[in-house]
């Protein structure tokens, strides 16, 4: 065994051989200083013995490499040495190197050729670890699962407990399902640690989080940090205080999430692990998001980069790109939103992640909202998330938004509809006010006047929050007032409506968001246009075009443009139309080949736009309009 090689008074064969096995397991080359390590020799030793290899013509050595003349004497030393010599090399090969993907390469050859299982199950868990970091997922969810089917076949609970903790949850169904069904396996055991019982506990949190089940997960994050705590051990503090702040990211947890960040940030500086840290700054910028504290935002990721560079693997380098594209599209610099967007989304790619295209649909969607949205976006296509149906609630809804912002209002009122009745949702704690925020505004634009006034009483408690998905998903849509403004205009609640948006336009300039102070100023023109103030509603107009023009926010402009006696769409105008000529809904339907349900639809909408109450209003708004 190479445990014994490495010990004093070898010979000069023995040495040899050891070197030269251990530059075989390595592969093509090996740097020097880790051939080194993994021999253990003393350096003067090492020295001499990797000499007498080059000058028998064994090995090259240059710039601090290592690498064999001749790829068949590599693949002989290989293959002389005892498999349990290989896993050892393989295993201190893993141990020295600092490449993600070598890392996994070497826990998988260790795995390969152990015969006991309970040693290769332990390599395995290491393997996984190592891929998550080389970002190769489904070969981390695999080695995970090989570990716990062993662990169950020996009826070993501690290596079902270490692996149970092995993987984080990661928002994907069948990973996070497995991870919270070998945390209750490993709770069941009788003879847990309370250290384990701690890790077991966070773990089980953070996967239920994800999996919908909130009150679990409230419960278990208190636990896991209320005994954390008392053990005084940073690494159980750091598990307690990620599943707790996955627990409280929702609109109504600030504090809570800014006193987490902050201990979280403590933790990390203090023991100068660079990972934690970047944590509690992730966490940080969360709570600035809901404040809109876009300055805060922009000097806090200058520190986030820093972290980023001392933490290998590319989940780092995502968070930076993802804050920092979001910082930019909140601030209506567009251009280098899309650039530092798509950065962030190639490495995410490459590693099939799947978080990747839910992120690309929606900073498309924010990017869509002031500039026009692409076919693309328009296309059902863009909105299948494969087979984990939590995401078909917050598709649909998405979809709808974007619908409506296209003016295909049919369309979005079908996607709309399919999501069911508001008060049967039960979206993710972080995406609580993202969702109730682009549900009211669709809902406005369809003229479902009780869905409004039902998402206007959900938000009012939020006032001066912003609206985002928390938990690092920084989908900003500007204030709450915004959409206040919006619903009350719906409403035909015109004092409140215009006191909003006339609010909600100077957060946006004060926290420099002028792409949401230009939105906030049209829908004040159409506030002003409603309400019998024309005047007010030009000047207004005419004020905020240059701005809009200059940030090439294309559907704004177009929207400043119209004239402002038209406040309805085209088809709206169809609608008013044919409603003036005395067609039922019915006759409306047959007449544009839509459905009866569509027709209704569109005519409640008139009614909410024009604060009319009834057809014959329409009606006479219609013949005034023609003669002028």
């Amino acid at each position: 065994m190479l445990t014994n090689l490495t010990c004093g008074g070898q010979t000069a064969s023995v040495i040899n051989d050891l070197l030269l096995g251990a530059a075989a397991v390595a592969g093509e080359r090996v740097r020097l200083d880790v051939l080194q390590q993994v021999v253990g020799l003393p350096p003067n030793d090492f020295l001499d013995a990797l000499d007498e290899l080059v000058r028998a013509g064994a090995l090259v050595v240059t710039a601090g490499e290592a690498w064999f003349a001749d790829e068949s004497v590599r693949r002989v030393a290989e293959a002389r040495l005892l498999l349990t010599d290989r896993a050892d090399l393989h295993r201190r090969t893993a141990e020295a190197v600092e490449v993600p993907a070598e890392i996994q390469r070497h826990w998988s050859a260790a795995a390969a050729v152990t015969a006991d299982p309970r040693e290769r199950a332990r390599l395995q868990l290491n393997l996984a670890k190592a891929a998550v970091r080389a970002g190769d997922l489904p070969a981390a969810h695999a080695a995970a699962r090989a570990a716990v089917a062993t662990a169950r076949t020996l009826q070993d609970l501690d290596l079902l407990a270490d692996a149970a903790v092995t993987l984080e949850p990661i928002g994907q169904s069948a990973w996070d399902g497995d991870i919270h069904q070998w945390c209750t396996e490993a709770l069941a055991a009788p003879s847990q640690s309370a250290g384990r019982t701690v890790r077991l506990q966070a773990r089980q949190a953070q996967a239920a989080i994800y999996l919908g089940r909130w009150s679990e997960a409230a419960v278990a994050s208190s636990e896991a940090l209320r005994q954390a705590e008392s053990i005084h051990d940073n690494d159980l503090l750091v598990e307690a205080l990620t599943a707790r702040q996955l627990a409280t990211s929702g609109p109504d947890d600030v504090d809570e999430l800014a006193a987490a960040a902050r201990r979280m940030i403590e933790l990390g500086t203090s023991t100068g692990r660079a990972e934690i840290e970047l944590r509690g700054r992730l966490w940080q910028v969360d709570t600035l998001w809901y404040s809109g504290d876009l300055a805060a935002i922009a000097a806090e990721t200058g520190r986030l980069a820093s972290c980023a560079g001392r933490v290998s693997g590319p989940h780092s380098r995502w968070h930076v790109l993802l804050t920092r594209a979001s910082l930019a599209q909140a601030r209506a610099e567009f251009e280098d939103a899309e650039a530092l967007h798509e950065d962030a989304l190639t490495g995410f790619r490459q590693i099939d992640h799947p978080a990747a295209h839910g992120a690309e649909v929606a900073f498309q969607l924010l990017l869509g909202h002031h500039r026009g949205h692409t076919e693309n976006l328009l296309s059902p296509a863009a909105w299948q998330f494969g087979t984990d149906v939590r995401w078909d609630l917050i598709a649909r809804l998405a979809r709808a938004f974007v619908l409506v912002d296209a003016g295909r209002f049919d369309e979005a009122a079908a996607a709309y509809e399919r999501c069911g009745r508001p008060e049967s949702w039960r979206p993710m704690r972080f995406g609580e006010l993202w969702m109730d925020a682009l549900a009211a505004r669709v809902a406005v634009a369809l003229g479902r006047t009780d869905d409004v006034r039902l998402f206007r009483a959900r938000l009012e408690p939020r006032r001066g929050r912003y609206v985002v998905g928390g938990a690092g998903a920084t989908n900003f849509l500007g204030p709450v007032e915004l959409v206040l403004g919006a619903c009350a205009a719906a409403l035909s609640d015109w004092d409140a409506a215009a006191a909003d948006l006339q609010k909600a336009g100077a957060l946006c300039r004060a926290i420099g968001a002028p792409g949401f102070a230009v939105e906030a100023a049209c829908l004040l023109v159409d506030v002003y246009e409603r309400s019998g103030d024309p005047v007010q509603a030009h000047a207004l107009a005419a004020e905020t075009l240059p701005l809009a023009k200059t940030l090439g926010m294309t559907p704004w402009v177009e929207r400043l443009h119209r004239p402002p006696t038209d406040p309805l769409s085209q088809r709206e105008r169809e609608v008013a139309d044919l409603v003036a000529k005395g067609l039922s809904n019915r006759e409306i339907a047959a007449a544009l080949v839509i459905s009866e349900r569509t027709a209704q639809n569109h005519v409640q909408h008139i009614l909410t736009k024009l604060g009319f109450a009834n057809r014959a209003q329409i009606a006479a708004w219609t013949a005034g309009q023609l003669s002028r």
